[in-house]
Parts: structure tokens; C-alpha cells; sequence
């Protein structure tokens, strides 16, 4: 254990948080399992870096209301027993422009990547990131991008936590984290364990050896290991994830609707040895159906030449009669989930000439990872895999009945309506949309200690005291759920 000080606040940095301190690479990665300091140790670096006089240290997440809600309390506020990363006093913080500026030093600028467009603004001397694997190559590519405001003594790098991901995803690839990856190069990455962390409670340490299987290997052992639910165990970015051009004898776009959800049109040609490409994705939340009739017109007209067919989601009638309207090749899909499953796994294996007869381009990062965290839904009682596909991220709700507070009282979910004002985490906020996320799911009842329950889907997110964003499947019973008082 070493000693850090900052201001007049003395921090203590595990053996493996002094390894990433230290670390003089252009990019850095502190990779690790549940309770291993992650998020302090991006924030005790940043500090270090920010108070060097000039320095402009950018400090992001995907999401900047998830980035408030998490890394900067570690930053700026007390962490049960642990002081505040940076000590009151030390700094004044100008939250309208999400500007903190060091007394006798420089200054840290905060963001989310929820727009990546919009990292093109910034000029940085270096930035942290939080929970990196949330990232896009992309945002990644563009951070790496802005980091170039010269500072003397200071090297510009570009440094990040994170909990582990799968073997393909391409943080744990770039960083060598995953079997058969080489780290690139200037770039370094430094695994934790739970136990690393010599400060844990033996209870919690106690509760930690009861995972198993991959969720013991990710979470507490801290390994870049896949699920073995996964939907398309086969799929490997190294095989499949690559460009291809080709004269396309027919091109198919499938598009599933959304609105908070987003709409998604996948292109794919197929070429004259049978062999299908995914040219190109188009995903967008909250576009209405002019917008998406018009994103679909530029999609036909670029591939006119192949002969396009568009294949719709079965219940999205109206759209599909309005496209037709518009003059577009539309279809109504199959909508059989098994077949098109064994059909894609058929596809990603390889022919007789040892090459893939699926390919998706680069470009399609957001099907890429769809493809990475599709899972069978596992029985809980028999711990039997079925056919049902949980796709990350997707169809979280919560049962009919929950109670929400609107500024008309308690009201039941099903009764929330468009314009009413909710209680939110960032206070009240008005409903922009809601939709029946299916009419029979699979739900859990999760039983608080004050008595009361939460029912939702197992992908339904809460928020937990020192941890973040938590499905309910993952939850256990040391986690503290946070509420938001009416204030």
C-alpha cells in the first residue's frame, strides 16, 4: 500500500492502483472486478495529472448523467469512510459549464459521449474515462484524437477503468486482456482482483465466493471471459468482423421498429457464392415514421442496382403500409426467432474453403455488439438454458402495478402518460413516450428489507449504492438500492 497526497488529504492506493499511477503509456487500462477501486483510481489520477499548472484533464463516460451520478460523487463528495478524491477547498467548480479548476493548477472538464460528434470540441492535455467498456471504438478513436494540448511536464495519455467485458470486445483486444491478442502498441493494461482490494469486509468477501462460473471469473476474478448462454458462441471479431466488397446479386435490408428503442436497419448483400455481408447499419432512437421512411428511400436508392428488399417486423403494419405508399420493396419478416438463429449460426461458420459465409463491416459496431451479448435466458429453478434470447439492454420494464410518483401522485406505470411530470434522479422531468414492453414476460420480485418488492424484467436496471446502473438478475443481498427524496 502506498500514500498519495493530495491537498492536505493523505489517499492510500492499493499495490495495483500505484502500477496505473505510475503508468507512462499513452493509453492506460485498469481493468478489474467488482470492488477493486476502479473508479477511484481514474480519479486519483486525474487529480495528479489536473494539478500540474495548464493542464486541461477531459473526465468522461458514456453517459454524462450516469457520470454525475457516479464518478463525480467519488471525485468530489466522501465515500462512506474515504474523503472526497479531491478535497473541498481546493477547487472551485463551475457546474453549468462542467468546468473544475484546480487552486495552483490546471482544470478538469467533464462529459458524456451520449453525441461523439461532439468530442471534436475539446482539446485536452489528457482524459480519464470511467467504465470504458461502455465505449464505442469509435468515441474511443475520437478521445485519442483530443489529446494533444502540450503541458510541460506532463505526457498526454488517455487512461481508463473498467469492469471486464467478452473476449471479442474490442477494448479487451486492443489491450491484450483476451487469449490470442497482443497488446498495441504504447498501450498498457493492469488487472485487479477483488482480493486485491485489502480494505473489502470479510462479509462482503464472504458473499463474493459464492459466484460461480463466468460471473465469478469476470467479477471477482477479473478475466475477459464469454458467457456460456451466448447465442452466437462462434461469432469472433477477428473472423467476422472485417470489410469486404463485392458485386451483390441482392441486397436485403431487415428492419426491427422502435422508438426508445431505437429503429434498425441492417443492409446485407449477398453475393453469387451465397456468401452474406453486412454493408452497412442505420440506428436511431426517437426518429417517427417520415424520418424513417426517409432514411430507408436513401437505403434503397443507394443499392437500387442489386435489387433491395426491405423485410419489416410483422406488427409494424402501419409503417409497412407507408412505406409501400412511398413506393419502397417492403415485406413482412418472419418473425422465427429459432430458425433465424440457427440460420445466422449456419452462416457464421465456415465453408469449405475456410471463410466465413457471414461478414459484418466495421462500420456496424452496434450489431457487433449485439452479436457479443445476445444470451439464452437460463431457468432459474433447473439452471437449464431455453429458447428465449435476452438481448442486452433490451425490453427492461417494470410490472403493471408499480408505482410511480407524478406530479399527480402515486400513479401505476400503465397509467403514466405522455406530458405527465415524473420524480427522477435529476428531478422532475417530463414523460416523452411509453410502450407495452410484452404482454407475458419472464419477471423477478425482488424483496427490499423495508418490506416492500420490485417487480421487473431481469434486465430491468436500479440504482445501488456504490456500484451504479444493476440489473435486477445481478443484485444480492449486500446491495444498497438508492431512492431519491423528494426535496
Amino acid at each position: 500500500m502506498a500514500i498519495r497526497k493530495i491537498g492536505e488529504v493523505r489517499h492510500r492506493a492499493l499495490p495495483k492502483q500505484l502500477q496505473f499511477l505510475k503508468a507512462e503509456e499513452r493509453e492506460v487500462l485498469y481493468s478489474g472486478a467488482f470492488a477493486a477501486g476502479k473508479s477511484r483510481a481514474v480519479c486519483l489520477r486525474l487529480v495528479l495529472r489536473a494539478s500540474v499548472p495548464g493542464a486541461r484533464e477531459g473526465l468522461c463516460r458514456k453517459h454524462l448523467v450516469t457520470l454525475k451520478a457516479t464518478t463525480l460523487k467519488t471525485l468530489l463528495e466522501p465515500d462512506g469512510d474515504l474523503p472526497p478524491v479531491l478535497p473541498p477547498g481546493h477547487y472551485t467548480h463551475n457546474k453549468s459549464d462542467k468546468v473544475i479548476r484546480l487552486r495552483k493548477g490546471g482544470e478538469i472538464q467533464y462529459f458524456g459521449l451520449d453525441d461523439a460528434a461532439k468530442i471534436g470540441s475539446y482539446n485536452l492535455s489528457g482524459c480519464a474515462v470511467d467504465e470504458a467498456v461502455e465505449l464505442l471504438e469509435e468515441d474511443w478513436t475520437q478521445l485519442r484524437g483530443r489529446c494533444r494540448v502540450r503541458v510541460k511536464g506532463l505526457k498526454n495519455q488517455l487512461y481508463g477503468a473498467c469492469n471486464p467485458g467478452p473476449p471479442s470486445h474490442w477494448l479487451g483486444v486492443r489491450f491484450g486482456l483476451v487469449p490470442d491478442s497482443v497488446c498495441a502498441p504504447n498501450c498498457r493494461a493492469i488487472q485487479t482482483k477483488s482480493v486485491d482490494n485489502i480494505f473489502l469486509r470479510p462479509s462482503y468477501l464472504a458473499d463474493l465466493a459464492t459466484f460461480t462460473g463466468v460471473a465469478k471469473l469476470r467479477y471477482v476474478d477479473g478475466l475477459w471471459v464469454g458467457s456460456d448462454q451466448l447465442v452466437y458462441p462462434d461469432w469472433l471479431r477477428s473472423v467476422h468482423f472485417k470489410e469486404r466488397k463485392a458485386q451483390w446479386v441482392r441486397v436485403v435490408i431487415g428492419c426491427d421498429v422502435g422508438y426508445n428503442h431505437p429503429t434498425a436497419m441492417e443492409v446485407v448483400g449477398l453475393d453469387g457464392e451465397d456468401r452474406a455481408h453486412v454493408i452497412e447499419e442505420w440506428v436511431e432512437r426517437r426518429k417517427v415514421e417520415a424520418e424513417i421512411i426517409e432514411a430507408a428511400s436513401q437505403l434503397v436508392y443507394r443499392y437500387h442496382d442489386s435489387g433491395v428488399t426491405i423485410y419489416i417486423d410483422p406488427s409494424a403494419a402501419m409503417l409497412r403500409a407507408s412505406m409501400q405508399e412511398a413506393g419502397l420493396p417492403v415485406e413482412p419478416a418472419d418473425n422465427d426467432v429459432k430458425g433465424g438463429i440457427q440460420a445466422v449460426r449456419d452462416r457464421l461458420a465456415m465453408n469449405a474453403a475456410g471463410i466465413p459465409r457471414l461478414t459484418v463491416s466495421p462500420t456496424c459496431e452496434k450489431l457487433a455488439l449485439g452479436m457479443e451479448s445476445y444470451e439464452h435466458r437460463r431457468d432459474r429453478a433447473t439452471g437449464a438454458m431455453m429458447d428465449e434470447v435476452v438481448k442486452a439492454n433490451d425490453d427492461e420494464c417494470l410490472a403493471a402495478g408499480t408505482l410511480i410518483t407524478t406530479s399527480r401522485g402515486e400513479v401505476s406505470i400503465e397509467s403514466v402518460a405522455v406530458g405527465d411530470m415524473a420524480w427522477t434522479r435529476g428531478g422532475w422531468r417530463a414523460v416523452e413516450g411509453g410502450r407495452l414492453t410484452k404482454r407475458q414476460a419472464v419477471t423477478l420480485v425482488v424483496t427490499l428489507s423495508d418490506g416492500r418488492k420490485l417487480q421487473g424484467t431481469p434486465t430491468h436496471k436500479v440504482w445501488v449504492d456504490s456500484f451504479g446502473w444493476k440489473p435486477l438478475k445481478d443484485l444480492t443481498p449486500c446491495d444498497m438500492l438508492c431512492v431519491w427524496p423528494e426535496t
